[in-house]
């Protein structure tokens, strides 16, 4: 990610460099309990585990909510999409684009 790019998030990010991951699994973690009226009610979130599968290693876990996972699942069809068109296109990479985040309101 270029310096323009997390200018342009507005956040802080911490010193560290990229890692490559060549398996990602996801795990559903839900847990429920019940009211105080005897109803169940229950809450979940999906972990994400990014594996190196040459050092068979997790790389790192991240949980995030049912709604950010909403919104990076309508996320990926466009960056792939994106992707392929730039590595299909014979020219020179153009300028990083702006970066899009989950909380972008065209993804909720």
């Amino acid at each position: 990610m270029t310096e323009e790019q997390k200018q342009q998030m507005g956040l802080k990010f911490v010193d560290t460099k990229p890692i490559f991951a060549d398996e990602v699994a996801l795990v559903l973690k839900v847990k429920a309990g019940k009211n105080d009226k005897g109803e169940v009610e229950k809450e979940g979130q999906i972990m994400l585990v990014f594996i190196d599968m040459m050092k068979g290693t997790a790389l790192g876990e991240f949980v995030i909510s049912k709604n950010t996972a909403k919104s990076l699942a309508k996320m990926l069809p466009e960056t792939m999409a994106n992707l392929e068109k730039q590595l299909n296109d014979r020219s020179m990479p153009k300028p990083a684009p702006e970066i899009k985040t989950t909380s972008d309101p065209s993804y909720r």
